[in-house]
């Protein structure tokens, strides 16, 4: 059986998974010591109860994406709305290393991406949708992209992938880039 949320039953969900989330970090010391952020901590919850009830019960639920491109673009206007270009400037050598760094990290997101694809015998786009598309820019780039890809040049399933690929990106970086920045500070 399936049950579909419209927005605003998917709002009520997002934010109560977030709660969860936020309840979980103040009370487990080992998620709040490492910095595991709230949704990545609310969402494997949710994942993980979501998973046991369709496997044993076979009830799943179908959410809306309506409220999704308002809350993309509120989500991005603020993080632009807080750039600081003086505070860029102050980075200096430290934050050229770091763009260099990280440029380096999206050409072997990409390489890896088209290699593999090209390897398993698929679309080379398949290989960079679950790159740099995904794991450099967010659920945001690889909506955009997505349906340009499955629009444009055919390939099905595109937005699905490079959704959960963007999913995949950001939760693994919470779970390894907490605990990970945690050492690196105390060191």
């Amino acid at each position: 059986m399936n049950f579909t949320f419209n927005a605003y039953y998917t709002l009520i969900a997002a934010v109560i998974v977030l709660l969860i989330g936020k309840f979980l970090v103040n009370r487990i010391e080992f998620l709040r010591k490492y910095n595991i952020p709230e949704p990545v901590a609310g969402g494997l919850v949710a994942a993980t109860i979501s998973t046991l009830v369709y496997n044993f019960w076979g009830y799943s639920i179908t959410t809306s994406s309506e409220l999704q491109t308002s809350f993309m673009l509120i989500f991005f206007i603020s993080i632009g709305l807080s750039a600081n270009f003086a505070k860029l400037k102050e980075g200096g050598k430290s934050l050229f290393i770091f763009l260099l760094v990280v440029s380096g990290f999206i050409i072997i997101q990409n390489f890896v991406g088209i290699s593999l694809a090209t390897a398993l015998g698929i679309d080379p786009l398949i290989g960079l949708i679950a790159g740099s598309v995904s794991l450099t820019g967010g659920h945001g780039t690889a909506g955009a992209w997505g349906e340009i890809l499955e629009t444009k040049y055919g390939i099905e399933g595109a937005m699905a992938l490079g959704m959960a690929a963007a999913t995949f990106g950001l939760v693994m970086g919470g779970i390894i880039g907490g605990p990970l920045a945690k050492f690196l500070i105390n060191r």
